[in-house]
């Protein structure tokens, strides 16, 4: 019966990845949580390899879904403050090159995702990206390509920068202060590494043919954004002084909609809620995988975790297993085999490194990417992600690994 399980478990990730399903056209967020639903159904007649129902709702760690709920919430309120119109309006001013835009907003994105979450930032970025684009006359798909993989490569800068991270951080035990000592360097030099190689494949299209736009004025409210800048500040703050992440975010956006006042329903209106949706239909999945015990035989025939041969093993497992079932699953799946290594820690910080950076690898490779292109309504196949992905990933985790280890 356990490999009926699999077969389910198979048949929602393919539909999860698929572009577009037509037989159940509902949206990935729906198809995570239909596919869950269909696993515990199943698990009712599985016996010992089923998963209860009660199993299942203590599945969905709440620490990481409350985390990223909120942060939603803080960007929602910047947004809605006016601080992503401005920051447009003063891009569109003061940066004239096309390839300085490319840079800017490869290291903005990045920056933001690494206190806002990437997820986030992309839903919000992403619209005005493209207004800037049509603004000051630069191509829109090398931008399109400078928030998704930014977003990506700089939320690995802290551990609230994106859901897998927020996960390793539950998971691991690390500190958000000690983690961003050891990940600063090598993240900010991968952000570096993928604005550069952007820079060189997109060389020839950046300008745009059609003429510079004028930009609309867009309906927000502006008393609200000290109190919104202040909410983003609690946060920071508190994470480095070792709050509890969850807790620090949810205070963050507490504040953040006290500042909204009578906005408060737009903020909420705002939040992308098919998110953590999504992830509480991937936590559930991966736990009906889980009491397969088929997980637990493909990890015990890895080999040993010992010496250098452990970090040969787990970083193109992390590559590669996060474009297969994505990087948020996968870490619940290696999460007993991550903690038989010697270095429990550096395995951690490898393991919230090398997923983020590898989310760039493929379309599919992280959330962020699917929101950004899905938003702007790109046409952007497989194939020719993969031709940007491939180069950006393998530079910007190279170098951040060398790094890690330099610094070690």
């Amino acid at each position: 019966m356990r490999w009926v399980i699999l077969a389910l478990f198979a048949l929602t990730y393919a539909c999860i990845s698929a572009r577009r399903v037509s037989l159940l056209p509902i949206g990935r967020p729906a198809l995570a949580l239909v596919g869950a639903t269909a696993l515990v159904i199943a698990g009712h007649f599985a016996g010992v390899y089923g998963l209860s129902p009660d199993a299942a709702l203590r599945a969905v760690e709440p620490n990481t879904v409350a985390l990223l709920l909120a942060m939603m919430i803080v960007s929602a309120a910047l947004g809605e403050a006016g601080f992503f119109d401005r920051a447009t309006a003063l891009l569109a001013a003061r940066v004239r090159s096309p390839a300085a835009l490319l840079y800017t907003v490869t290291f903005g994105a990045g920056l933001l995702s690494a206190v806002l979450v990437n997820d986030a930032v992309c839903v919000l970025a992403t619209p005005l990206v493209v207004r800037l684009a049509r603004r000051s006359g630069a191509a829109v798909r090398p931008l399109l390509f400078a928030v998704a993989m930014g977003s990506n490569a700089g939320s690995a800068l802290t551990l609230g920068g994106n859901p897998q991270n927020m996960l390793v951080a539950r998971l691991s035990g690390l500190s958000y202060r000690g983690y961003l000592a050891h990940a600063a360097l090598p993240t900010l030099a991968a952000l570096a590494v993928t604005a550069a190689i952007l820079h060189a494949i997109f060389r020839g299209r950046l300008a745009e043919a059609a003429p510079a736009v004028e930009a609309t004025a867009a309906d927000t409210e502006a008393r609200m954004l000290p109190g919104t800048l202040l909410a983003v500040a609690v946060v920071v703050v508190a994470n480095l002084g070792g709050a509890p992440l969850a807790w620090s975010a949810l205070a963050g956006a507490s504040l953040a909609l006290i500042a909204a006042r009578e906005r408060a329903h737009r903020v909420l209106s705002q939040v992308e809620w098919s998110v953590p949706v999504f992830f509480a239909g991937l936590f559930i999945s991966v736990a009906a995988l889980q009491q397969t015990g088929l997980p637990a035989l493909a990890l015990g025939a890895l080999g040993p975790t010992t010496g250098a041969h452990a970090d040969r093993l787990l970083v193109p497992t992390l590559a590669l297993g996060s474009q297969v079932v994505s990087n948020v699953p996968l870490i619940l799946l290696l999460e007993p085999w991550i903690r038989t290594f010697p270095d429990a820690d550096r395995a951690w910080t490898i393991t919230a490194l090398v997923s983020t950076l590898a989310g760039n690898l493929t379309l599919l490779g992280s959330v962020a990417n699917v929101i950004v292109f899905e938003q702007a309504r790109a046409k952007v196949g497989f194939v020719e992600y993969l031709k940007v992905g491939v180069p950006v990933t393998v530079a910007s985790t190279a170098l951040a690994l060398g790094l890690l280890h330099l610094l070690a």
